[in-house]
């Protein structure tokens, strides 16, 4: 590649776009006019990106993108530290190129700076490093969860396997009379026992950590960062704290988005549309974005239309033509709405409104 000197970029805009791999990254430098100064691979450091972006101090300004997932936020927080103009897009709506059948590195660099440039990429919100940690606390929570509920499962494929025979248990969190049976399960075989008993035991101590995170998300509900807003959406008949938590650490301050149609498609419960000519479809709801938040509005959507009669009158009127699943979703997009409302005026909800 050629060398340019100090004129190519001296006060001129600058474009960097770094694809991340866990040792190594490719970066490529782009100046205003979509000249290639730099196209290179290096280490995946913070040090190194240094290195290469503190050649070029003399431009009047350096923008730096790369793709949302694995690597988090914490490049981006080094990236604006040192003054850069950071961006972190989503892969999924990063502009195709249609029979293109080559895919390295350095095209992908390259690509996301030369986007950038042209301003064909989309940008995701930040969350702060507090906002970050915070939600840390109720995914780790998920996690546990997900993790005990699959251990469950091993148990009572271990007990059918073994031909023990105990009363089943419905969904959800296992009763302590039925955690107890499980305790007094006795085996044959005291390898088979032992075994056994070591998957109990990760049961407890899974059932253990839920519990503490559990209780560490409720302590967090209790500070002066979310104990208004929290009391706010437990207002909602069927939104308790933990879902209430869940909903404002994924969502974070719903001001940022500029109206209710912003934040609806945020967590996918948009319609798609499908328009050509005069012919104009609406499809299923996008499915992007949060999908904790959407079946936890989906859940406090079948709750809320037992109790408020305006919500419950609007789905009885669109499950006729729709359906009662697709009237459901359209229940929680109101929901979503009525959140945004009411946190953004600070007071509680109120029945027999729909108006978002």
């Amino acid at each position: 590649m050629a060398r340019y000197t100090v004129e190519a970029w001296r006060g001129k805009d600058l474009f960097v776009g770094i694809d991340m791999h866990r040792k190594q990254w490719h970066v490529t430098i782009l100046n205003q006019d979509g000249l290639r100064l730099y196209s290179n691979r290096i280490a995946g450091t913070t040090e190194a990106i240094d290195r290469v972006l503190s050649r070029y101090g003399e431009a009047k300004k350096i923008s730096s993108v790369y793709e949302a997932g694995y690597f988090g936020f914490w490049l981006y927080d080094f990236l604006v530290a040192m003054g850069v103009d950071a961006h972190v897009t989503p892969p999924s709506l990063i502009p195709s190129q249609r029979g293109s059948h080559v895919k390295t590195d350095r095209t992908d660099s390259l690509k996301l700076a030369d986007y950038l440039r042209t301003g064909l990429l989309a940008s995701i919100y930040v969350p702060t490093p507090q906002e970050r940690a915070h939600r840390q606390v109720c995914r780790r929570r998920r996690q546990f969860i997900k993790d005990r509920v699959r251990v469950q499962l091993r148990i009572k494929a271990e007990l059918q396997y073994m031909g023990v025979d105990l009363a089943e248990e419905s969904r959800g969190r296992w009763s302590r009379r039925f955690e107890a049976a499980l305790h007094d399960v006795t085996l044959g075989d005291p390898y088979a026992q032992e075994s056994y008993d070591n998957l109990l035991e990760q049961y407890d101590e899974l059932c253990e950590l839920e519990a503490r995170q559990t209780q560490l998300l409720r302590d967090l509900a209790q500070t002066d960062t979310y104990r208004d807003r929290v009391a706010i959406l437990t207002s909602i008949p069927g939104v308790g704290c933990l879902s209430a938590m869940e909903i404002l650490l994924e969502l974070q301050d719903v001001s940022r988005f500029k109206n209710a149609d912003a934040l609806a498609s945020y967590a996918g419960l948009t319609p798609g549309q499908y328009a050509s000519g005069d012919y104009v479809r609406m499809g299923r709801i996008t499915r992007q974005g949060k999908p904790m938040v959407r079946a936890l509005l989906i859940q406090a959507a079948w709750r809320l239309i037992e109790k408020d009669p305006a919500m419950r009158e609007k789905y009885e009127r669109i499950k006729p033509r729709a359906g009662g699943k697709r009237a459901i979703v359209a229940i929680a997009r109101q929901l979503l709405v009525r959140m945004r409302r009411i946190l953004l005026n600070r007071e509680p909800y109120q029945l027999g409104r729909i108006a978002g």
